[in-house]
């Protein structure tokens, strides 16, 4: 992880502590850390793969003293399409009892003809597109629950309408072009969210959203052929004991809202996949990475995203993202407020007051008689809470 930090600093009459954190005292003030205010440290996902050098990706703020890993990882690009760039990321409390996870995309493939399918399942050992047919996100919650989180139970699985809103509106790009052109492709998916339940009496919190590709058709001899291809694109948990949900239920909701992209390693990479898609549309199959002439192009862009642009753009960028706006603030307890750059932030709600810096700094608290420019003799602005 990047050393680079940027502080979100909690205050509260009353806070909520983390367990395992450090009883820390700030100057000559008599508000100890972990009893009166939470501190938040952005951590860095670094792409050391892709790029002639290492490359931040995007970032998240997590509790200092937390556990972080994370990584992108590039696959060849004979392997599954879906697959090539993928990330993951967890964090984990001090005392091991919250864990906070975020899985990488999978993609799976499904043919009706024997002859492609078998071909598929030799392809698949390659590196190539698991083979399964096409399932909603609610049946995957139940394979990432039982085979991936450690033997738990799904309860209580209901829509998410901010997923399922923005894969109506991708879907229906999609099959307005694929009716365009004449493909016959069409798109649909589903998103939703669960409680989890451990055998140790742990409980946690699931999202997962699933896109599905379908091409109906049939050969000359009149046999179906068709072939569909299905992408867990969104695939999110967080696992804590039943007495401190909702603390954990907060910190998930702080976490997801404090995602960061960088745009000039997003723009990198999307430019690869697309200049891929045209090598291999050209039929000029060859294994292809980002050096020469590509990567000298992404460096002068890197390069004029320098880490001052980098902190600006985290300031002003409106963290409430379409895919989950309402997920977000409905179950992880988020509230959205207006900084001092005029810019939206999605920050734990339950708190009356809240101070910004243009460094991007914020204070929250619930004590009228608080005034963080008074205590710290630092420049705060007022921030404004948006009504919902």
């Amino acid at each position: 992880m990047s050393t680079r930090i940027l502080c979100l600093i909690l205050f509260a009459a009353i806070a909520c502590p983390v367990a395992g954190q450090g009883q820390v005292r700030t100057g000559n003030s008599k508000m100890v850390e972990g009893r009166d205010f939470l501190v938040l440290e952005r951590v860095r996902l670094l792409d050391t793969m892709g790029f002639d050098r290492p490359v931040e990706a995007m970032s998240f703020l997590v509790p200092r003293g937390w556990r972080t890993e994370g990584r992108v990882s590039w696959k060849g690009i004979g392997g599954c399409r879906a697959e090539i760039v993928t990330w993951q990321m967890s964090a984990i409390s001090p005392d091991g009892a919250i864990r906070f996870l975020i899985l990488p995309v999978r993609s799976f493939i499904a043919f009706q003809d024997q002859m492609s399918r078998q071909s598929a399942m030799a392809a698949a050992q390659q590196g190539g597109c698991q083979v399964y047919p096409p399932f909603n996100a609610a049946q995957y919650m139940e394979n990432l629950a039982r085979n991936i989180l450690g033997g738990a139970s799904v309860t209580n699985v209901r829509p998410d309408e901010s997923l399922q809103a923005v894969i109506a509106k991708i879907a229906e790009i999609s099959n307005s072009t694929s009716q365009q052109y004449g493909t016959g492709m069409n798109q649909s998916g589903s998103g939703v969210y669960g409680t989890l339940n451990w055998p140790d009496g742990s409980k946690g919190l699931a999202q997962v959203g699933v896109s599905v590709m379908t091409k109906e058709g049939r050969d000359l001899y009149g046999s179906p052929n068709g072939f569909a291809t299905t992408t867990v694109f969104h695939q999110v948990a967080i696992r804590y004991p039943s007495a401190r949900e909702a603390e954990a239920i907060k910190l998930f909701g702080m976490i997801l809202a404090s995602y960061r992209m960088n745009p000039v390693w997003q723009k990198a990479k999307d430019d690869f996949l697309t200049n891929l898609g045209n090598i291999e549309h050209a039929g000029r199959m060859e294994r292809l990475r980002l050096m020469g002439e590509q990567s000298a192009a992404y460096a002068r862009a890197q390069s004029e995203a320098s880490d001052a642009r980098m902190r600006d753009w985290e300031r002003n960028q409106a963290s409430s993202d379409a895919n989950q706006h309402r997920f977000i603030q409905t179950i992880r307890e988020v509230e959205t407020w207006k900084d001092n750059n005029g810019g939206n932030v999605e920050l734990s709600a339950g708190y009356n007051y809240g101070w910004s810096r243009p460094n991007g700094s914020i204070i929250l608290s619930n004590n009228s008689l608080f005034d963080p420019a008074v205590e710290f003799q630092q420049n705060w602005s007022r921030m404004e809470k948006r009504g919902q």
